[in-house]
């Protein structure tokens, strides 16, 4: 009886992690990854109305937002572009870093840059990729 519940109690945890990868893997389908870009950009849209960006800053950001969406096309047709992906977490990130941005702004980018930083990992480990 004790090897039968050591097997199921394997089998369970089995399936449970399977079932986590899915829904890993399901948070970076091509219509998740364009619900994300498209808060970026509400976010982004946000973040100009509350803060006077230079316009180096907007310039940067609007880029962001360019790759971003470029990204996201390139996904739905089964193509990763880690390096555009990259470009523009960076382009974010280096805003975040040389601005005094109101904290609501603040956390709302710096949630979206974690969380295409956790998309670029997930690439990293193989979880999810196209053809680059």
């Amino acid at each position: 009886m004790k090897h039968g519940f050591t097997a199921l109690a394997a089998i369970l945890l089995a399936s449970g992690t399977l079932g986590h990868a899915q829904f890993e893997k399901s948070k970076y389908e091509p219509s998740a990854v364009d619900t994300l870009i498209e808060r970026v950009h509400a976010d982004l849209d946000h973040a100009y109305g509350s803060f006077h960006f230079s316009s180096g800053d907007r310039d940067r950001l609007n880029k962001a937002e360019k790759q971003l969406r470029d990204f996201a096309k390139q996904w739905r047709q089964n193509h990763f572009d880690k390096g555009e992906l990259d470009d523009a977490i960076s382009s974010i990130q280096h805003v975040l870093d040389h601005n005094r941005l109101p904290q609501e702004s603040r956390e709302a980018l710096s949630d979206d840059a974690g969380q295409l930083r956790q998309m670029r990992e997930a690439y990293d480990r193989h979880e999810i990729g196209g053809t680059k």
